[in-house]
């Protein structure tokens, strides 16, 4: 038999705020006594927040976790859900995880009164079979990384990284914080190296330009080829701000860094031709396919700023690869920013999502907490390929963050990521992250994306 101890972390402002505290950790002790930090030391399990009459998120933490044995073999967790400030909410009931491998879960709310008895008897220490083990330790016990196996800081001050091959070159693409985000810049160079080095000059290839309303907020440039077609998706305002989902097709014979070559940006559109929002924002599109369908998914959220903050919210419609600025589809909720490493602090986060696909799954990357902060991560919305992607119910979401400072000595707030194969074909997952010492600024770097034995690709090993 192994151990697993339950507990809760300790808030430490600014790194470890409340939200991220309050959730289940885990520490897992071997038949020989040895003890294995699970998850780098991060919460594993969070209380999904509730929802309100005006459909804004209320967080939710939890206490005092307990494990127990559950009926045909299957174990549980219980534990106490508290509010944003910590104090208990008695009337939400208890809380249960209901997991048979511990590595997946299944979240309820629970009455106190018909789970009260196995709440109080059940333990913080929690016998499991070695036979278990093994699966928890590829998912959750791998050692936190060194920051000399890591290229950072690369391109200081901007965020959102893309790198991509395109007929023999190497090109970077990237919100370009250096100049108030201001226009959409792309590097090439014959090397990812390259892309990096002093002689790889960021080239404009759409600019400021108040006749045609490109005024702000350049963000979130990627590249994607759809239908054939070299596309940049990205999102812009005009004088208001209020970013907006547009995309841009490379003509016929085009080069990627000649504005000249690339046909008018237009703003997405849905099936009924209206814009894909009438209030609030859009942003972070990305594109894939499974199978012969495509798909786009982006970031929706009104009322930022105010009482009536949504939080930004992840969407998914069919493409049409022939006019792929015109939705195919109805707009699906996939996921809100309901965890605690998700919101914290006022930022309500589900955005950045990257899809990665896999023989048998499509791991949707996206990320969550403050994009300009320590506590920025990298999670994981999961589908097994062929599926209806369109239905909700088919995504599974991973409760804990799959890349966040924990992971990598060094780097702070990793998120808004991007995949890319180098020149040995190896797969690797770019970011953004804090330069914390020198700079202060958002800066790319990128690293090896390994996969356990589970063939899940695991972001926080970048040996």
């Amino acid at each position: 038999m192994g151990y697993l101890s339950l507990y809760t972390g300790e808030v430490r402002e600014p790194h470890i705020p409340r939200a991220l505290a309050d959730s289940v950790h885990m520490t897992y002790t071997d038949r020989d006594g040895k003890e294995h930090t699970l998850n780098q030391g991060y919460g594993i399990l969070y209380a999904q927040a509730s929802i309100r009459p005006d459909n804004t998120i209320a967080p939710r933490g939890i206490r005092n976790p307990r494990g127990l044995a559950l009926p045909k073999g299957d174990f549980g967790i219980l534990a106490e859900p508290v509010d944003e400030a910590g104090e208990p909410l008695r009337e939400a009931g208890l809380l249960l995880w209901r997991t048979g491998d511990f590595l997946r879960f299944r979240q309820e709310s629970v009455e106190r009164g018909s789970w009260q008895a196995a709440y109080d008897g059940a333990r913080e220490r929690m016998e499991l079979p070695d036979g278990l083990w093994e699966g928890i330790r590829q998912r959750w016990a791998m050692p936190r990384a060194e920051l000399k196996k890591v290229a950072f800081p690369l391109a200081v001050g901007w965020a959102d990284p893309v790198i991509f091959a395109w007929e023999g070159k190497w090109y970077f693409l990237a919100t370009n914080d250096n100049n108030n985000n201001i226009g959409l810049f792309i590097r090439e160079a014959d090397s990812v190296a390259g892309l990096f080095g002093p002689e790889a000059e960021p080239r404009c290839i759409l600019d400021y330009d108040a006749d045609r309303g490109f005024l702000q907020t350049f963000w979130a440039p990627e590249f994607h080829v759809i239908g054939g077609r070299a596309c940049i998706l990205f999102a812009v305002s005009g004088r208001v701000w209020g970013p907006q989902c547009h995309m841009m097709r490379l003509k016929e014979n085009g080069a990627l860094t000649d504005p000249a070559d690339w046909e008018e940006p237009v703003r997405v559109r849905r099936q009924d031709g209206n814009f894909l929002a009438e209030s609030g924002i859009t942003l972070d599109m990305t594109c894939f396919k499974d199978g012969e369908n495509s798909y786009l998914v982006w970031s929706y959220r009104y009322g930022i700023g105010t009482a009536a903050d949504t939080g930004s919210m992840l969407y998914i419609a069919a493409a049409d690869e022939a006019r792929p600025w015109v939705l195919a589809s109805e707009p699906v909720l996939l996921s809100r920013p309901l965890y605690g490493w998700e919101n914290q602090r006022g930022t309500i986060n589900n955005e950045g999502p990257c899809a990665l696909l896999t023989e048998d799954k499509i791991y949707l990357a996206y990320s969550g907490g403050g994009a300009c902060d320590p506590t920025y991560a990298v999670g994981y919305l999961v589908a097994s390929r062929g599926e209806d992607l369109l239905k909700a119910e088919n995504w599974y979401k991973e409760p804990a963050a799959m890349l966040h400072r924990g992971s990598v000595e060094g780097i702070e707030g990793p998120g808004h990521n991007s995949f890319f194969r180098d020149e040995e074909g190896e797969l690797m997952i770019a970011y953004h992250a804090q330069d914390m010492e020198k700079t202060h600024k958002r800066c790319a770097a990128f690293h090896r994306v390994y996969f356990n034995g589970q063939g899940m690709p695991l972001l926080h090993i970048p040996l």
